[in-house]
């Protein structure tokens, strides 16, 4: 909740400082760190899927963008607990479109797609199967693949010469594949409404809208 609100408060610098000043469009790349991906969590903390994502983006002209986030995570390299075993590797190709290239503070469109593979081993869990069974085990290895299209609105703000924050929000649509194996006493059992009810973690597949909010230091490279 406080990275969300950091967020919306930082917004409006990226959209209306410097907008006064103009400058000639530049040739420039970015070296990119996401600051809030090793923290990631979901739904109240009971989730948390940590990953560090690096990233670079190239000019192709003065209007247009091209970009790449590479994302790893593991529980050994994490800043925070997660699973047992657990593991993620992403990728993220974007294209942007910058709105007025000649403003010293570039605000643009883009669009994302996305690759996300996690692998984790659950203890004493609960879900629902492909059939919407409701089925406890002791033990299990738990899969995830999940794919998406984001469009998204965003900024880069200068703190420097070459030093900056790149935020941005978005929402688009995803689609998820969650697969169990490797089962140690599964049994089915009566849903007990107490429990969080762990959708997230269903087996199969769902399609669903999918929103993004971030915020990347960047190091400037002048071409």
């Amino acid at each position: 909740m406080k990275n969300i609100l950091f967020l919306i408060l930082l917004m409006p610098i990226g959209l209306f400082a410097q907008t006064k000043k103009d400058i000639e469009p530049r040739n420039e790349s970015f070296i990119t760190i996401d600051i809030l991906s090793p923290f990631f969590s979901h739904y109240g903390g009971r989730y948390y899927t940590p990953r560090w994502r690096l990233g670079y983006i190239k000019n192709l002209n003065e209007k247009a963008k091209i970009g790449i986030d590479i994302g790893y995570g593991d529980a050994n390299i994490s800043l925070i607990n997660t699973g047992d075993k657990y593991s993620l590797w992403e990728i993220r190709p974007e294209y942007y479109r910058i709105i007025n290239p000649k403003r010293k503070t570039l605000k643009y469109f883009a669009v994302e797609a996305f690759y996300i593979n996690q692998k984790e081993r659950f203890i004493s869990q609960h879900f629902f199967d492909e059939q919407n069974n409701y089925r406890t085990f002791d033990k299990a290895d738990y899969s995830r693949q999940k794919f998406g299209v984001i469009p998204k609105f965003g900024t880069f703000i200068n703190l420097s010469n070459q030093i900056g924050l790149n935020l941005y929000t978005g929402i688009g649509i995803s689609y998820r594949i969650n697969k169990y194996s490797n089962f140690v006493n599964l049994i089915e059992d009566q849903y007990n409404t107490e429990h969080f009810r762990p959708y997230y973690r269903n087996e199969g597949y769902k399609i669903r809208v999918e929103f993004t909010f971030g915020m990347k230091l960047y190091y400037r490279i002048k071409n």
